[in-house]
């Protein structure tokens, strides 16, 4: 491989990776949205694809602000 592949090769790395970090920002916010409505976690759960210990994570954060 050639120096400016390589390079290419991690740039396109980075952009994946920043695609998915934005991703699962957005998804976080819509389990935040879901629990100040008192959407029932089960539901939260199938939506986003998070645990349920993992919603319930996100909801002691929200509380610590």
């Amino acid at each position: 491989h050639t120096e400016k592949e390589e390079a290419r090769k991690r740039l396109e790395e980075g952009i994946a990776e920043g695609r998915a970090e934005g991703r699962e920002t957005s998804k976080i916010e819509m389990i935040k949205n879901l629990l100040l409505q008192n959407v029932n976690y089960d539901i939260i759960s199938n939506a986003s694809g998070k645990t349920i210990e993992e919603i319930k994570e996100i909801e002691m954060n929200m509380n610590k602000k």
